[in-house]
Order: C-alpha cells, then structure tokens, then sequence
C-alpha cells in the first residue's frame, strides 16, 4: 500500500478515542487521527471550547499529509475532568485585579494545563510533538514551548497572545458574549443558535460555513457543558498573567496567526507575541475574526506544515 493509500485508509475510519489520567488526577479525553507513527501534531483549544471546535476538514487535511494528529479536551470542558473549586471573585472583578497586579485565588493556572497537556503526551507514548493552540490554547502552547522546550518541536498559535495587561482589551461584547452570556439554553437547537449569534459577535468579515459551524456546536451540546468551566478557565488565563519574560526564550520555530479584525484578542495581541518570540513569523489574515472561517482551513493547515517541516 502507497503513503497515499495508507493515509485515504485511516481517514476511512473513525477516528481513535480514548481517556488518560494525569499524575494531579485530572482525566483527559483525546482522539487521534492518522498514522500512528506520524510525527504528532497536538491541537490544543482555547477558552470554553471543546476539542470538536478543531475543525475535523482541517485535522483530516493534516493526518492525509501523514502527521499523527491528536486534539483533547482540556480540564473543565467536554469528557475531561469537570472541577467545582471555589469562586473567590466574579469576572469583573477578577479583571480589575489582574489589571492592577493583584494575586488572584484560583484553582488551578495555564502552568497546570501544561502538566496536564505533558501528561497526555507521556501516556501516548510521545516524546516530542508540535503544538497548534487557539486563543487559551496558543497560550498553553507558547508556555509550553518556553518551559518545556524538550516537549516542543515547532508551535503554530492561532489567534492567541502574550496576556498582557498593557495590550488592547477584548472589545466588551466579545468578551461578555464568551465568559458571562445571558442566555436561557435548554436543547441543542438553542445552543446552536446561541453559538450563530456568538460567533457573530467574535467572527470576522468571511463566511463561517453553517453547516461546520452547527455541527460543532451540536456536537459540543450532546457532549455536555459546564458553564462553570468556562469562569475557572477564564481565572486560570487572568492568574497567570503576562507570558512576555516566557515567550522570549522559546527557541523552536513558530508560526504567529491573527486575525485582523479579532474583537477578543485583538491584532495587537498576535503582533506581541512574534515580537518577543525570536524568529517567529507573523501571518495575519485580512478580515478574519476570533474564528476559523471553512474557507481558511487549508491555508492554515498549510501553514501548520510549513511550521512542522521547518522543525
């Protein structure tokens, strides 16, 4: 069998699932597409996002290439771990702290997603990996890389940011719209409708796909919520605050993606990060939002090989 015709056969079958347990007892879910033996693409999502939120044309397009292609659902969303930990302050309030450098109490940082995100690649059996991450996951992704330039081969962070208090804030409609929505959702019609509207507010300028766009939020809904996930991981991001002094000792090569009308983290976001990174190239795309329109897909998969091959 051809290279070709190996990669059409593992796109013909599901995709490979399972579950892992990190040494901190937080439950993981993954699935993987691809050779097994494909060097590992590891696709880390972002704020109150499910791993179906990677669109499934963009991870096919990568595992027919023969990349090993895994995406998970972090803590406190989707199969993994739901934690219910204490709610020390309210969103607005947790901003002015952060905002002015005060501690915040939390019950867990971006530094713990990077254990967790180690501990899914030590029980796969994978020593090294490239990183794709989206907003919170391109954070993860950056920290990752800087603190654990081992575990990294290359990273590719999608409309993500070095978390400073001096850039740009959110726009407060794409912010309130993701962390506090006032929305009574009861059946999977409603969550799709409400994921219309949302992605509206956070979008960009192109076509999103409707029919993608309602399969993962549908998806995301049969899988279950956790509304309070959403807050913890929002502290998590304020808590661990500016990743400037960690991104300007990442050494692998990166590749930075932006959008340039994103109202949640803005443009500026994306430019700070390929700044402090050495090295790293900055891609911005004209008209893309806080989103990864369908018509984007194979010029970010092809922009995620070029990443992978320059490592």
């Amino acid at each position: 069998m051809t290279t070709a015709e190996t990669a059409v056969a593992q796109l013909a079958t599901p995709p490979r699932s399972g579950r892992i347990t990190t040494p901190q007892g937080i439950e993981l879910f993954y699935d993987e597409r691809g050779p097994v033996d494909g060097t590992p693409l590891l696709f880390i999502m972002g704020l109150s996002a499910q791993m179906v939120f990677w669109p499934a044309p963009l991870l096919d397009q990568l595992a027919a290439q023969g990349f090993r292609v895994i995406r998970f659902d972090n803590r406190d969303v989707g199969l993994s771990t739901h934690l219910r930990a204490p709610i020390r302050h309210s969103p607005l309030a947790a901003i002015a702290r952060s905002m002015l450098g005060l501690k915040l109490t939390v019950p867990y940082t971006l530094h713990d997603m990077v254990d967790d995100t180690c501990a899914l690649l030590d029980a796969l059996g994978i020593d090294r990996a490239h990183l794709i991450g989206a907003s919170m996951g391109g954070m993860i992704g950056q920290l990752m890389a800087a603190t654990r330039p081992e575990r990294v081969l290359s990273l590719t962070s999608i409309m993500s940011g070095t978390n400073s208090r001096w850039l740009p804030p959110p726009k407060p409609a794409a912010l309130k719209g993701l962390v506090a929505p006032r929305v009574r959702i009861e059946n999977r019609e409603q969550y799709i409708e409400f994921g219309r509207q949302m992605m509206r507010t956070i979008g960009g300028r192109l076509p999103q796909g409707d029919a993608l766009m309602e399969q993962m939020f549908g998806e995301s809904w049969e899988r279950g919520l956790h509304p309070r996930g959403i807050r913890q991981q929002f502290m998590a991001i304020l808590a661990t605050g500016d990743l400037t002094r960690y991104v300007k000792k990442i050494r692998c090569p990166v590749t930075v993606i932006h959008g340039s009308v994103d109202p949640l983290i803005r443009p500026a976001g994306g430019r700070a990060s390929a700044r402090h990174i050495p090295g790293a190239k900055l891609v911005m795309i004209p008209n893309m939002g806080h989103d990864m329109p369908e018509s984007l897909l194979p010029r970010i998969a092809q922009l995620i090989e070029e990443t992978a091959r320059r490592a």
